[in-house]
């Protein structure tokens, strides 16, 4: 396609489409296109999930003047939650500290920028964090919207900053440090619901476990923070080894609103893809996402898909279906975690080395390494097929 071309197409500006590589067509077509239907398919997810999000205040309302009117009523052991003093006073505590130290928001100088970077987070934070909770609440952690959320927070802040003036690299840092901290709220928020949740069914104090998440967070971000540094500093985001799209999407997005610089034909042609496949009543957001990554990454997906739907259309009864599903889910999940802690240990070497470790590589194979990948990648999957289908 384009061969017929003799000018480049925007936004190329020097190279044909023919002379392309497929991650360069990635990088300049295709992740707009992804971008603009990711963008589409967040914000028709929240739109969807209105009644959802009016239910849950309405809810949390009437809990908050309950527990103000009974405040002297002996509650329940399994009933009890951290005071609402102590969570008021917490989060003004957070939201001064972004006002006031200077480098939460990047090398921001300005207080009033801060201030409103501050003001933003406690907005979206509240809103968002009562419909992650309720949603895996009611449904499941898989329902969490926090794309949508993410993407959400950083049009509507970027635009803010947009109007206000503060284009620059500081804006831009600023905006993509709200949309994160939302973003982390949000899935904390689902995580903590799935865990008062499953405390609830056996019998735990609520306050004791909201302590024990507070210990956790605290915790985990900070190892979470050096891991990031490690890779940052062993490989660098954006790069062939960590390609990072979420990462990516976000800048897109940011750099779009602040600086006008998005090609809005290719965006506006994602929008259409998740219109279109809301008509088709195929979930808009899930499908985008796949548009928008690139092909290495949505390969191992698309065909993982392909092997659940085959084992669940094969399986004798739902129970079956739903064991199969569960096995392949849990097996997937330490795959992953496997590769990320291998990952981490891999950065550490070449942290330390100056490069990272060569590995086998496929040279050895000389022609035949695309079909030793493809060999390797048919055993994982037989793997996946005889640990979803075995009794024990």
């Amino acid at each position: 396609w384009g061969e017929g071309r003799l000018i480049p197409l925007y936004p190329e500006t020097s190279m044909l489409i023919p002379d392309m590589s497929p991650g360069l067509i990635w990088t300049r077509y295709i992740r707009y296109i992804g971008a603009g239907a990711v963008a589409a398919g967040g914000i028709i997810t929240l739109i969807k999930n209105i009644p959802t999000m009016i239910e849950s205040f309405r809810i949390g309302a009437q809990q908050l003047k309950a527990r103000l009117e009974n405040s002297g009523v002996q509650i329940p052991r399994t009933a009890q939650d951290l005071p609402l003093s102590v969570v008021g006073i917490g989060a003004a505590i957070i939201v001064a500290a972004m006002a006031i130290v200077p480098h939460v928001f990047g090398n921001l100088d300005s207080f009033a920028v801060r201030l409103v970077g501050a003001i933003l987070v406690a907005i979206f934070a509240f809103f968002f964090v009562t419909v992650s909770s309720r949603i895996v609440g009611l449904v499941g952690v898989t329902s969490n919207p926090t794309s949508g959320m993410t993407i959400a927070s950083l049009l509507a802040t970027s635009s803010i900053f947009l109007l206000l003036g503060w284009t620059d690299d500081i804006g831009k840092v600023a905006a993509l440090t709200i949309g994160c901290v939302v973003a982390i709220a949000a899935s904390i928020a689902g995580d903590t619901s799935q865990d008062l949740k499953t405390g609830f069914l056996l019998g735990a104090t609520p306050r004791r476990q909201q302590i024990g998440e507070l210990v956790g967070v605290l915790t985990s971000a900070t190892f979470v923070c050096l891991a990031v540094m490690l890779l940052d500093k062993a490989y660098g985001f954006g790069t062939a080894e960590l390609p990072a799209p979420q990462a990516t999407l976000m800048k897109v997005v940011i750099e779009g609103v602040l600086q006008n610089s998005l090609p809005w034909i290719l965006v506006g042609i994602g929008v259409v893809i998740a219109l279109a496949c809301e008509l088709f009543r195929i979930p808009s957001l899930p499908f985008a996402v796949g548009v928008y990554l690139p092909l290495s990454t949505f390969t191992p997906l698309f065909l993982g898909g392909l092997l659940r739907m085959f084992l669940e259309k094969k399986a004798s009864s739902p129970e079956t279906a739903s064991s199969r599903r569960e096995k392949g889910v849990l097996l997937g999940s330490g795959l992953v975690g496997g590769e990320g802690l291998l990952g981490i240990g891999i950065a550490a070497v070449a942290f330390t080395q100056g490069s990272a470790p060569q590995g086998l590589g496929f040279d050895w194979a000389g022609a035949a390494a695309p079909f030793v990948a493809f060999g390797v990648f048919v055993v994982l999957m037989l793997v996946f097929y005889r640990s979803c289908t075995e009794s024990k």
